[in-house]
């Protein structure tokens, strides 16, 4: 019980809590990945409901003529489409009385606060590598493969031709064909583009093998592109490393609008009670009762929601799988 009054009078920690946020910021191209698939969608409370775009009725293009005297076409939304409860998420970071002695007493606050800063940003690099894996997972879990797509290491197969089968797919249940993202792992993209059916494409180019941008103008239509390689160690400390790439052999066409909310037809969103695009709220500081190490803590909410199964299509990648 001693812990948990400790935790109960931890306090805003003003400098930890600019500096965390600037760290969040900085790792945008870690982040970037989750912001992609599931964007950050700002909600009022923790618990409510949200448009679901399952339908192809949800993209249909409304009537908008309006008789002299009679009322606007309305815009119907079923507000019992589907739920989100953002759960309770938290890290901590603790720092020993022995490192604080082992940083010696001669640089004083100014060294403290050091020690502080590099605690806070391993916290802050676990938090969005944990969030990142989170969101791959989700989307793995409620998404299925197109069958008979992803050989792409076989001569007989034509990577970009299954692209842009799939792309047409997309953009006919979306009805749009702005904001579509490609995104694929580094494992699928070396096959893609070592593919000699897609080699062949680049016979009158200056180079041996296409580039991301050349594969993003080369589809039937240009497609904001991706290739992510954020890594993961499973091992426990002190273990040898047992490192493998998150969303291994996947690719991933998709559809998702700038700054999203609660009623655009983006794939998944990340909802949360806060500022959008950003987990990190206040950090919070705590002394043990036994004086013997401090924690810093953070603390959010969120709940990850395939929210238009019309807007994302997969192809696994078989023989990228586990590279």
């Amino acid at each position: 019980m001693a812990i948990q009054t400790a935790l109960g009078a931890a306090t805003l920690n003003y400098q930890l809590t600019a500096y965390a946020q600037g760290l969040w910021n900085d790792m945008a191209e870690v982040v970037k990945l989750a912001e992609r698939l599931a964007p950050t969608t700002p909600v009022p409370g923790a618990a409510g409901q949200f448009k679901k775009f399952d339908d192809k009725n949800s993209f249909r293009r409304p009537k908008t003529a309006r008789a002299l005297g009679g009322d606007p076409e309305l815009i119907a939304f079923n507000a019992t489409d589907d739920t989100y409860a953002c759960k309770p998420q938290a890290l901590e970071v603790r720092v020993d009385l022995a490192e604080d002695q082992a940083a010696g007493n001669a640089g004083g606050d100014v060294q403290v606060q050091l020690l502080d800063q590099g605690k806070i940003r391993a916290l802050i690099n676990q938090q969005a590598l944990g969030h990142v894996g989170d969101v791959v997972d989700a989307v793995i879990a409620n998404t299925t493969p197109t069958a008979g797509l992803g050989n792409w290491d076989s001569p007989d197969i034509d990577p970009i031709d299954q692209l842009d089968k799939e792309l047409l797919a997309l953009s006919l249940n979306c009805g749009s064909t702005q904001n579509i993202k490609l995104t694929l792992d580094v494992a699928s993209w070396n096959l893609l583009r070592n593919n000699p059916n897609v080699k062949k494409r680049t016979q009158f180019t200056q180079v041996a093998n296409i580039t991301a941008d050349q594969l993003a103008s080369v589809l039937i239509f240009p497609v904001d592109l991706m290739v992510a390689n954020i890594v993961n160690d499973t091992a426990a400390l002190g273990q040898s490393p047992n490192k493998s790439r998150i969303m291994s052999g996947t690719c991933l066409l998709h559809y998702s609008v700038p700054n999203a909310t609660l009623y655009d037809p983006s794939a998944f969103k990340s909802f949360t009670v806060g500022a959008a695009g950003s987990f990190v709220g206040n950090v919070r500081t705590y002394q043990a009762p036994n004086q013997l190490w401090r924690a810093h803590l953070v603390d959010w909410s969120r709940d990850i929601k395939l929210t238009s199964s019309l807007s994302m299509r997969r192809i696994d990648v078989t023989a990228a799988k586990g590279q």
